[in-house]
């Protein structure tokens, strides 16, 4: 479904992702991980047509992605980054509704269909009593999931998240992640995502990334990728890998001195 090939990206003429390649299958749940700086976020700018490589291709079912119209791109693919702007005191409902322009006419008139699918994400996501209120008065955990119901409004196949758990406590952490993997088992979407949170990415993910200083430290399956030797090297900390007694995926312990 996306191939990146032999990628070489990064900004002002310095580089930061070095010959990166690797496929995205449909329906991944696809978790991309590393030390900070590693290049995580630039990658997911590739993936979003965000940030033109300087060499190499990526595609989206053989089809490269700098071939396609805006338009015809944000049908395809939609994508949340870490700092979105919620600084406006416009309404739930109107935030959301952003998301429709690409299916909207030439004038930027919601049509009914626009209605109904906002409608039908805030029922999804339970947040239909949000409607009226302002963005600006919503908790954190209220923000993240009209964030992520603009998003699912766009009513893409492939959706692309930057850390969508950062600065949430655990509980929230969990229920965002457990409503991505409900997208992807429940409604065949394609999940993309970086997260810091080795533990819970391999509880959620079923392929993982490791970017070590730009380039591919590894990819697989959790199991594959979740190797104290790449770990304690990529982080440069002691750790041991342990099996999850419940659900049998890898989890990580940092060790202490």
């Amino acid at each position: 479904m996306i191939q990146i090939k032999n990628i070489y990206a990064g900004y002002f003429g310095r580089e930061v992702l070095k010959n990166v390649s690797f496929d995205v299958e449909r329906k991944d749940f696809f978790g991309i991980i590393g030390k900070n700086g590693a290049g995580k976020s630039t990658l997911l700018k590739i993936f979003s047509n965000l940030l033109k490589s300087y060499k190499g291709n990526a595609l989206i079912d053989n089809k490269d992605l700098e071939s396609f119209k805006s338009k015809e791109l944000a049908k395809r693919l939609s994508f949340l980054p870490q700092y979105s702007d919620m600084s406006m005191p416009f309404s739930v409902f109107e935030f959301i509704m952003f998301a429709r322009f690409p299916y909207m006419n030439m004038f930027k008139f919601p049509s009914k269909s626009d209605y109904k699918a906002i409608e039908r994400v805030m029922e999804f996501l339970n947040i239909t009593n949000l409607s009226e209120r302002k963005i600006t008065e919503l908790s954190g955990g209220e923000k993240q999931k009209v964030l992520i119901a603009q998003v699912l409004a766009q009513e893409t196949d492939i959706i692309i998240f930057d850390e969508p758990t950062s600065h949430l406590d655990i509980g929230s952490q969990n229920n965002i992640l457990k409503l991505l993997r409900d997208l992807n088992e429940k409604h065949n979407k394609t999940i993309i995502l970086t997260i810091h949170d080795l533990n819970a990415a391999a509880e959620f993910c079923n392929k993982l990334l490791l970017l070590e200083n730009g380039s591919i430290c590894r990819c697989g399956t959790p199991e594959e990728v979740l190797n104290y030797k790449d770990i304690e090297r990529v982080y440069n900390t002691a750790v041991v890998v342990k099996t999850n007694p419940i659900s049998n995926r890898p989890y990580v312990i940092p060790v202490s001195g």
